[in-house]
């Protein structure tokens, strides 16, 4: 099983709270990899290193951090400390309450790509460049349905299938931060629906890159595809643009 960073968000959050709200990050770590339940055994992935040998979850959970600073959630103005804020502990009263995270797909919603955390990149820099990246970078012309650029993101990707799933055949049920990305509706050559389970990736070989499992998904949606011997089937809005000639 491969985790996201966003994965270590609550678990964070909650080791912050069971540490009376601040601890330093030699505090933090063990904490949030036992309310996880981490360990080799079931999650061997996640105790890979990088190439500057850095444990894989422990690369996350700094992830995990940088962006709840940036949401507020956390408060990084003392260093070394890493301290909750009010919005931290609402997020987890709530999670708490109902057993969902009131964050969910919100990542997706803010352009964030959580396999940026694979990059050889620190937090810190994997955030400015998203933000300099909504502000200054665009993809092609596309002029499709009221969006302007072609995407260069798996956020992109979403948009762009959210404004033809209708003509494609498809319904969404929602969309998350986990895997699989989404739930969609299907439509079948009966006339009736069907349940798939979805991944969207700005290229199809993400998938593997990201390490996921294709016996727990029907279907890729992406940009560019570029897997042959992809095991799912793949939708490739590149080809479904082109394919039905779509002007706006």
């Amino acid at each position: 099983m491969t985790l996201s960073f966003i994965d270590f968000e609550i678990p964070l959050l909650k080791a912050l709270i069971y540490f009376g709200g601040r601890a330093r990050p030699a505090e933090v770590y063990p904490e949030v990899e036992k309310i996880i339940g981490l360990n080799p055994a079931e999650f061997p992935s996640e105790y890979e290193k990088y190439e500057s040998s850095a444990i894989k979850w422990k690369n996350k959970t700094a992830w995990a951090r940088e962006y709840l600073k940036r949401k507020r959630q956390l408060d990084g103005s003392e260093r070394g400390i890493w301290k909750i804020t009010e919005i931290g502990r609402e997020r987890v009263r709530n999670f708490k309450k109902t057993k969902i995270d009131p964050d969910e797909g919100l990542a997706s919603l803010q352009g964030v790509d959580t396999s940026m955390s694979e990059e050889n990149i620190s937090p810190e820099e994997g955030f400015n460049k998203i933000e300099n990246m909504l502000v200054h970078e665009t993809g092609g012309i596309l002029g499709v349905r009221g969006i302007v650029y072609e995407p260069i993101n798996e956020q992109g990707v979403i948009l762009l299938f959210a404004a033809l799933c209708h003509d494609l055949g498809f319904m969404i049920e929602g969309i998350r931060s986990s895997f699989p990305d989404s739930l969609l509706r299907r439509k079948n050559s009966k006339g009736t629906w069907k349940s798939c389970r979805t991944e969207f990736e700005f290229k199809s070989s993400s998938f593997r890159l990201h390490k996921h499992d294709p016996r727990q998904c029907d279907l890729i949606i992406c940009w560019e595809h570029d897997w042959i011997d992809c095991p799912v089937e793949v939708v490739a809005l590149k080809e479904v643009v082109r394919q039905f000639n779509y002007r706006g």
